[in-house]
This record gives C-alpha cells, sequence and structure tokens, in this order.
C-alpha cells in the first residue's frame, strides 16, 4: 500500500500546483488595481498616442520604483510632474523624471513593470518598454 501511496501524492501534488500557474499573472484585461490614491495623468505611448487617466498606478502602487545607481528606490506620484522613458536597455528602461521642485531625477525601470489606469472609454495597461511620456496633472 504504502508503495503506491507516495507516487499518488506526488501526482496530486504535480497537478494543483500546475494549476496555480495563473497567479502570478497580469491583471484581467478589464480590470486595474485600485491605488489607494487618485493621480491624474495624460500619458504619450511610442507610437504618440496621448490617453488621459484617472487612478493611474505602477502595479497598483502609487509611486514609481526603479534602480537609481545601486540603489533601489522609490518615489511617491506626488512629487513628480513628468517622467520621460528612453530606449529600453536590455531588461531596463533610463527613465528622466522632473520633480514638482524642477530638479531632475535619472531612475532605470524594469521594462516588464506595468502600468494602470482609467480612462473615459475603459481601463488602460501598459508595459513600461511601451510608454514615452506620462505627465502628472495638478
Amino acid at each position: 500500500m504504502k508503495r503506491f501511496l507516495a507516487p499518488i501524492v506526488i501526482l496530486s501534488s504535480l497537478l494543483f500546483l500546475m494549476g496555480m500557474g495563473e497567479l502570478g499573472g497580469s491583471a484581467p484585461a478589464d480590470k486595474v488595481p485600485s491605488p489607494e490614491k487618485n493621480f491624474s495623468v495624460k500619458v504619450t505611448d511610442r507610437e504618440g498616442i496621448p490617453t488621459s487617466l484617472s487612478q493611474f498606478s505602477q502595479e497598483g502602487k502609487v509611486f514609481l520604483a526603479g534602480k537609481r545607481g545601486s540603489a533601489t528606490v522609490t518615489v511617491p506620484f506626488e512629487k513628480i510632474s513628468q517622467i520621460q522613458f528612453q530606449a529600453a536597455e536590455g531588461n531596463e528602461i533610463p527613465a528622466k523624471l522632473t520633480l514638482r521642485t524642477q530638479e531632475s531625477l535619472d531612475l532605470k525601470v524594469d521594462k516588464r513593470s506595468k502600468f494602470y489606469g482609467k480612462a473615459e472609454f475603459g481601463t488602460f495597461q501598459i508595459d513600461a518598454k511601451d510608454l514615452k511620456t506620462v505627465n502628472f496633472l495638478p
């Protein structure tokens, strides 16, 4: 009996774990994360198409996360006036931030990072690699 129990347990566990494949994936196309604070922005994608959004977030968070040198940093959206994304460099996108104080800050953002928002016509999702600019509205 013990001889047959181990393969059954292993097979059952394997099937269960395979069924969990979608748990870490992206949000459904008709839903966006609900951020803790509502930020309104105008984004322009790499094709030059502008879109006005509310409830803008980076993966549901209201800050821009990236690398500054060897450090990982987060910059709250409250402090950002504009983000300009450059061409991808490997897995990262250089981003030039203009802060509300008119200071500049350079970060590198993961190109697979997703940004979300709500437009008048529906939901909006875009990868960092497909963004050109983000202008935060007052």
